[in-house]
C-alpha cells in the first residue's frame, strides 16, 4: 500500500487525496461530497496553498489541469463509499473499517453515527492525523480507532481484532470495509492475499468497496495520456502502477476468496449516478471503476 519512508509526514498520496476533497468543497458547485474536515486535517503546507490565491494559481491549478478527471474522481468514490455505508448501516452495520485510511474524515463528520470506525494505515499516516485531530478537537472521537499498521509486514486479520479505547472489532458482526486508491499500485496475488484476509475477519454479509482501473487496451486516447500522467507521477513518489483489471478479473479474484459483486459500476454508471446535470464540465477517468463486493454464505 501507499507508503511513505518520511516518520514524520503522512504519505503524499493521502494528504493529496485530502487536498482534492478540500478543494472540491471549496470550489465546485454543487458540491458531491461535504467533507469540511478534509482542509484541517491536511494543514501545512497543502492548507495554505489551497487558503491562497496566488499559491493556487502558482502550485495548485498547474497541478489540476493535468490531473482534473483524478481529482474528481478521488472525490466520487469516497462520496461511493460513504453511501455504500449509509445503506450498510440501514441494514444493522455498526462497524467500519477502512483500509489506508489516510486523512479520511467520514468518523469525524459522524460523531452520533453509532458506528464504531477502525482506520488503518501506516505510523507516520496515524501519527499525523492523531495529532492534527488533537490539536483540533482535544481528542479524538471515542467511536474512532486508529491502529497503525505496516501493509508490507503485518496482516489485516492480525492487525484489525484490536480493543483501543474500549472499542473492539466483533468479527461475528457485518462490517463495511472501503479501500480507496490502492488496488492499482499492489500486484494481483497481494490484491487476492488482501481480500482473503478481510473474508477471514469479516462476518457474512459483510462488505467492501473499492475502486480499481481498467487495461489500457480499453482506454481512449485522452483517457490513456490521463494514465500515462498518473502513473508517471506515481513511479517518482516509488508508487508505480502494478494491476489493471476488467471486470471479469475483478470477479474471479473476489470469487476465490469468497465474495461476490453486487454492483461494479463502469465510468459511464459512475458519471450518470454522480455527474449527471452538472454545468461545470466535472468529469472523471474513462478507465476508473467502483466496485460494492458481499461476503456470500460458505
Amino acid at each position: 500500500m501507499h507508503m511513505n519512508k518520511t516518520e514524520d509526514k503522512p504519505s503524499q498520496t493521502a494528504q493529496f487525496a485530502a487536498a482534492h476533497r478540500a478543494y472540491h468543497l471549496m470550489h465546485d458547485r454543487p458540491a458531491i461530497l461535504e467533507d469540511d474536515a478534509a482542509g484541517w486535517l491536511l494543514g501545512p503546507p497543502l492548507s495554505a496553498i489551497l487558503h491562497s490565491a496566488p499559491l493556487r494559481w502558482l502550485f495548485w491549478r498547474p497541478l489540476i489541469a493535468k490531473v482534473r478527471p483524478i481529482s474528481a474522481f478521488v472525490v466520487v468514490r469516497s462520496r461511493y463509499a460513504e453511501d455504500c455505508l449509509g445503506q450498510a448501516i440501514g441494514s444493522g452495520c455498526r462497524q467500519y473499517a477502512i483500509l489506508g485510511a489516510g486523512l479520511d474524515s467520514w468518523a469525524l463528520r459522524h460523531a452520533e453515527s453509532g458506528v464504531t470506525v477502525f482506520e488503518l494505515d501506516q505510523p507516520a499516516t496515524q501519527q499525523w492525523k492523531a495529532a492534527r485531530i488533537s490539536s483540533r478537537l482535544g481528542a479524538a472521537p471515542a467511536h474512532l480507532v486508529l491502529i497503525p499498521i505496516d501493509f508490507e509486514r503485518e496482516a489485516i486479520a492480525d492487525a484489525l481484532p484490536v480493543a483501543a479505547l474500549g472499542r473492539q472489532y466483533d468479527r461475528t458482526a457485518q462490517a463495511l470495509v472501503s479501500w480507496l486508491g490502492t488496488i492499482c499500485y499492489l500486484t494481483r496475488p497481494a490484491i487476492a492475499k488482501t481480500f482473503a484476509s478481510l473474508a477471514a475477519v469479516c462476518a457474512t454479509g459483510s462488505r467492501a468497496v473499492f475502486d480499481y482501473f481498467q487495461p489500457k487496451a480499453a482506454m481512449s486516447a485522452a483517457d490513456l495520456q490521463l494514465f500515462e500522467t498518473l502513473d508517471a507521477g506515481g513511479a517518482r513518489r516509488g508508487e508505480p502502477m502494478q494491476t489493471l483489471l476488467e471486470a471479469g478479473e475483478m470477479a474471479e479474484i473476489l470469487a476465490a476468496a469468497g465474495w461476490r459483486v453486487v454492483e461494479d459500476l463502469s465510468a459511464s454508471d459512475i458519471r450518470r449516478r454522480y455527474l449527471a446535470n452538472r454545468t461545470d464540465g466535472l468529469d472523471i477517468p474513462g478507465f476508473a471503476r467502483l466496485c460494492c463486493a458481499k461476503i456470500s454464505p460458505a
